[in-house]
């Protein structure tokens, strides 16, 4: 195996770490992994055994976790031996490809949250058109559509600035531009106009979900509570509240996502402006962008009874009646 050199004096600290230090690294990102293959693997059992579950929005949350649990069992690892060691124990070429998966993974990540944004903006805003557009047939074009553009720009982006990857300062490999001035007038910009399209569409589709939430649940649930009373008829009410309940699990996804990639994406810009930060924000940065990867099936967990429920019977290894 090939020991790629550390290049900058923030790597060179990794393998001056104490002992203690190095298995307290290490032991966070076996729990981050462990936690990320465990989670999306429920969540992808869950939605694949149970046709309740199978729903339009859940194949975005279906798609986001096949995503997760791939780069949890193929990068991450990698990164943990990588922390155990303080520096790359692979080939060249297993550093170009984790590069590459991570990179592409990260825009895809995003570029999904954007579009379940846009569907419960439909879903909930704009419910007749919802019916028309968002059919499962469509949604898996736009999904695939999803990881086809993020391929495109991840690779392509290096491919045009004739980038590789490299170990360090961050656990996993990272782009080592060779031109500065085109790395600040190209990929700066690309990164950071990627980064604020998809926040100011998911901010935007939900500005507008709240507002029709928040008019529903002021004006309409005590009618149909009083409807569901004295009538007995519940499916429409039923109904209305699952999709209340889908909103706002979506909604807390996405403000967890924001608010883990956020400083993910503020370190990434200054690293790519060349300027210098201490180990600790490099770490920070690590742990935060594997952390996106293990959040969402816990999410599912605590906000959704249908999740929770095929959890628990997952577990039990009960077949669903």
């Amino acid at each position: 195996m090939n020991t790629m050199k550390v290049g900058t004096s923030v790597s060179a600290t990794m393998l001056n770490r104490s002992f203690s230090a190095a298995m307290v690294e290490s032991f966070l990102f076996i729990i981050i992994d462990s936690t990320a293959i465990v989670g999306n693997v429920f969540v992808i059992v869950a939605i694949s055994r149970n046709p309740a579950l199978r729903k339009i929005t859940n194949w975005y949350i279906f798609s986001l976790a096949i995503s997760d649990l791939f780069v949890a069992v193929t990068c991450f690892p990698l990164s943990l031996g990588a922390s155990i060691k303080g520096q790359w124990l692979y080939s060249d070429a297993m550093c170009q490809l984790q590069g590459h998966v991570i990179q592409v993974w990260m825009c895809f990540s995003l570029t999904i949250v954007a579009v379940t944004a846009v569907n419960r903006y439909y879903r909930v805003v704009r419910p007749v058109l919802y019916r028309k557009i968002f059919t499962k047939r469509l949604t898996m074009i736009i999904t695939a559509a999803c990881l086809f553009s993020s391929a495109l720009l991840a690779i392509g982006m290096m491919f045009i600035m004739r980038a590789n990857f490299q170990f360090g300062p961050h656990f996993f490999c990272t782009p080592n531009f060779t031109n500065r001035k085109l790395k600040k007038m190209v990929s700066l910009p690309i990164f950071l106009a990627f980064i604020l399209i998809s926040m100011m569409v998911v901010i935007f589709c939900y500005f507008k979900v709240y507002r029709v939430v928040h008019r529903h649940v002021i004006l309409v649930c005590p009618n149909l509570r009083a409807e569901a009373f004295h009538w007995q008829n519940k499916n429409s009410f039923t109904c209305r509240v699952d999709e209340i309940n889908a909103t706002k699990m979506v909604f807390v996804i996405i403000t967890v996502n924001c608010l883990l990639w956020i400083p993910v994406c503020i370190i990434g810009a200054l690293y790519v402006c060349d300027i210098a930060l201490p180990r600790w924000t490099h770490l920070m940065y690590d742990y935060l962008l594997f952390i996106t990867a293990a959040t969402n099936p816990l999410i599912y967990g605590l906000m959704n009874k249908a999740f929770r429920d095929e959890y628990a019977r997952i577990v039990k290894c009960e077949k669903i009646t």
